[in-house]
């Protein structure tokens, strides 16, 4: 869960970063694009009131020089009074200086600092054709706005005025209002990334009780725990999980019952396979019993030759009933259950049962079973059913005369049952295949295919191992391992 968590935080990173990022560069555009707008609307702004002005001016600076012109009486210094007395009506302004059409300085403010024409050519700016707006910055570090106004009356052209304005306080708007655009879009980004945050949490949070809940599902009952009802795409996803529980449920019950189906059937075509040994096993006692009938019927009154034979009767159908109660045991559906079980004498048990078909192919069975062998908790009925099925192979892979041995012992904590037959072996490129449903390298209709297959989900079941080992000169040998005090996982057959 840990490492789920870290990929959660780890998504939840990448979607901030890429939505961050996103985020500030669409903001950034944004500002710059309001910013520039802003900025070109303040500096039009002061540009036109700056043109404005000296236009207002420039009208009396014509009307003054008109009238020089014309021969009228002035009083001396009057344009020097007029830029003074507009220097005090206009803080903003910094300098005012009117040129004749030479160049020449006909008046100019005094105390204050030049313009920005002082560092250029005086021929440029008497040539200037119309009123024109210069923003820069001085050679004293600070911001100004000049205006180069020629004045014309009618075709005369009287000169030139140039007024310089300070341009700190645009400079200083326009920055305040940078950094207010800036404050807004931090605001505004930090704002969405928290509720982008939030919201990542809540789907996260959701999608780690999901997946808590898919750690905490149970594939061998199907039990899913519950979640909290959502009407979204997660809510969505919860239920797919509930119905897949449910669709495991279904489908285990279904396996489980063709399991036993195919068990049962497997150990059907195991008796079949026995029954010609058991009918003769079963015929012999049944003639002996019909031969004791003729000779009781030959001499009625022969009460002691009755009473023999009637006792030779009653051993031979026990023997009968005994096979045929064998036989039924071990067909027969029976309720299984967990319990302690011996090898030694399940191994007892399946030999009793399959020593007729040994004695037909004249094999000789060597069994070495380790005394006090401890008990395993396990399923009498398959434990038997999976020596059953090794058994009965051993006996078709060895040719008559052959031999096979049967041993038990202890391996550490486990409980090993071996059965070697001394047979041809199996080809070693059919060895990984011979645990395979349905997969034989017997002559067809002498085996389903199963027995292996089935033996090897008993063992696995029952927290053990299979294995097989084969040569051409050794034969093949299966052994069995299952663990003493391991808890054991399996379902109840019926």
């Amino acid at each position: 869960m840990m490492m789920r968590s870290n990929q959660h935080t780890g998504l939840r990173g990448r979607i901030l970063l890429t939505v961050g990022i996103t985020t500030i560069l669409i903001m950034m555009l944004m500002s710059w694009g309001i910013l520039y707008r802003w900025r070109q609307g303040q500096i039009q702004r002061e540009e036109s009131s700056a043109l404005a002005v000296s236009h207002a001016f420039s009208v009396a600076v014509i009307d003054a020089l008109v009238y020089a012109g014309q021969g009228f009486d002035q009083p001396e210094g009057l344009l020097d009074h007029y830029v003074e007395l507009f220097m005090v009506q206009n803080q903003r302004l910094r300098t005012i200086t009117i040129l004749d059409p030479e160049g020449q300085i006909v008046a100019q403010s005094w105390g204050h600092l030049p313009g920005l024409w002082v560092s250029g050519e005086l021929s440029a700016i008497m040539a200037v054709p119309g009123p024109r707006v210069v923003i820069d910055q001085t050679d004293e570090g600070s911001w100004a706005l000049e205006t180069i106004m020629p004045m014309h009356s009618g075709n005369h052209r009287w000169g030139v005025l140039v007024m310089t304005f300070e341009a700190d306080s645009i400079r200083s708007r326009i920055a305040q209002g940078f950094f207010l655009l800036l404050l807004f879009s931090t605001a505004v980004t930090s704002v969405l990334l928290l509720l982008l945050w939030m919201l990542l949490s809540r789907i996260l949070n959701s999608l780690h009780t999901l997946v808590t809940a898919m750690d905490q599902v149970d594939f061998e009952t199907g039990f899913v725990p519950p979640l909290p009802f959502r009407s979204d795409e997660i809510g969505q996803l919860n239920l797919g999980l509930h119905q897949m529980g449910q669709r495991l449920q279904q489908s285990r019950q279904d396996v489980i019952r063709a399991e036993k189906q195919v068990w049962h059937a497997e150990r059907l075509a195991t008796i079949g396979r026995l029954a010609s040994g058991l009918a003769h096993e079963i015929n012999n006692p049944i003639n002996g019993v019909r031969n004791c009938i003729f000779a009781i019927k030959s001499d009625p009154q022969n009460l002691e030759q009755t009473q023999e034979y009637l006792d030779m009767m009653d051993e031979g159908l026990s023997h009968a009933s005994g096979v045929i109660e064998k036989l039924l045991g071990f067909a027969r559906k029976q309720q299984s259950g967990l319990a302690p079980v011996v090898l030694n004498d399940a191994v007892e048990s399946v030999v009793r049962l399959v020593k007729f078909k040994l004695e037909r192919k004249s094999i000789s069975l060597e069994t070495e079973l380790a005394p006090d062998l401890p008990a395993v908790v396990a399923d009498r009925q398959l434990i038997q059913e999976v020596i059953m099925n090794l058994l009965i192979n051993a006996v078709d892979a060895v040719p008559e005369g052959g031999l096979i041995c049967i041993k038990t012992m202890v391996g550490g904590d486990d409980i090993l049952l071996s059965v070697q037959d001394h047979g041809h072996g199996i080809p070693p490129h059919l060895q990984d295949q011979i645990f395979d449903p349905f997969f034989t390298t017997k002559e067809t209709g002498e085996g389903t295919g199963l027995g292996l297959s089935i033996s090897l989900g008993i063992i696995q079941a029952h927290g053990g191992l299979l294995a097989v080992s084969s040569n051409p000169e050794s034969g093949t040998t299966f052994t069995v391992q299952l663990p003493i005090d391991r808890p054991i996982q399996t379902e109840e057959k019926e």
